[in-house]
């Protein structure tokens, strides 16, 4: 794990400015006056802009710093990117990095001394904030796609610092076969591409294939009403009474008795 920046790590950088920039650090902060600033409030600014700088990368920026030769004090701020400029592509060229990036047609891995092999053509995150803006790109809008880009990646770049990561290469995923395995793409052979096609010819052929018939429907016949139609009471009252009595349909005494006279 990545150590972050101490107290005492704050305190070396503090003396290493006194030594080589003692003018411009004293002009700066001065200890006394009425413009004075108390070393603890120097301490605290160091120690903000070292957050999320490793001990690692706090050493390489000392040496830079204490080997550059420069006349002016650097800011900072200026030392922080002293510090982590070699580790973190900058927004603008994590940009044109993802530019370069959607142009490539094919993906070439990079050998590295131990005889592996790994792709270095972009970073996680600068992929991260590419697949965001994506969606820009495709609508040609890109003012817009790059300055969302850079807001995305920078803020992503300072939560990835803070947490004491380091920079790490997009690798592009393999290409698996039913069982999980990697393949490599190999193109096929003529003989190979013409055999395919005649079993293609043969399976589109209907001529030599056969075609089910479809199901014949027939109508089904009409059914005949039944006529079972009581006689009119009115037109035949004895024929309506026997009917009745027949049935067991119980007729009222007064209207049999109008129906027999």
């Amino acid at each position: 794990m990545n150590h972050l920046v101490c107290r005492d790590d704050v305190h070396e950088l503090i003396a290493t400015l006194r030594t080589l920039y003692a003018s411009q650090f004293n002009k700066n902060f001065p200890a006394d006056g009425k413009n004075s600033i108390p070393m603890q409030v120097v301490e605290e600014r160091v120690a903000k802009a070292m957050i999320g700088v490793t001990s690692e990368q706090f050493q390489r920026g000392l040496l830079l710093l204490s080997t550059s030769g420069n006349k002016f004090m650097p800011s900072f701020a200026d030392f922080r990117t002293m510090c982590i400029g070699e580790d973190w592509w900058n927004a603008q060229k994590a940009w044109i990095k993802a530019c370069d990036y959607t142009k490539i047609m094919k993906h070439q891995p990079t050998e590295l001394p131990d005889g592996t092999f790994q792709y270095r053509e972009i970073t996680k995150l600068a992929k991260f904030a590419l697949d965001q803006v994506r969606h820009y790109i495709n609508d040609g809008e890109m003012y817009r796609a790059k300055d969302e880009f850079i807001r995305l990646y920078e803020a992503y770049v300072m939560e990835a610092q803070i947490k004491g990561r380091v920079q790490e290469w997009y690798q592009e995923p393999k290409t698996l076969t039913w069982n999980n395995e990697a393949e490599e793409y190999r193109p096929a052979t003529n003989e190979e591409a013409q055999k395919h096609l005649e079993e293609l010819k043969k399976k589109l052929n209907v001529k030599n294939r056969a075609v089910p018939q479809p199901q014949k429907l027939k109508a089904t016949p009409k059914q005949q009403p039944v006529e079972t139609y009581w006689p009119d009471p009115f037109d035949n009252p004895q024929a309506y009474l026997h009917k009745c009595a027949v049935d067991g349909v119980k007729v009222p005494i007064e209207i049999r008795r109008q129906f027999e006279g």
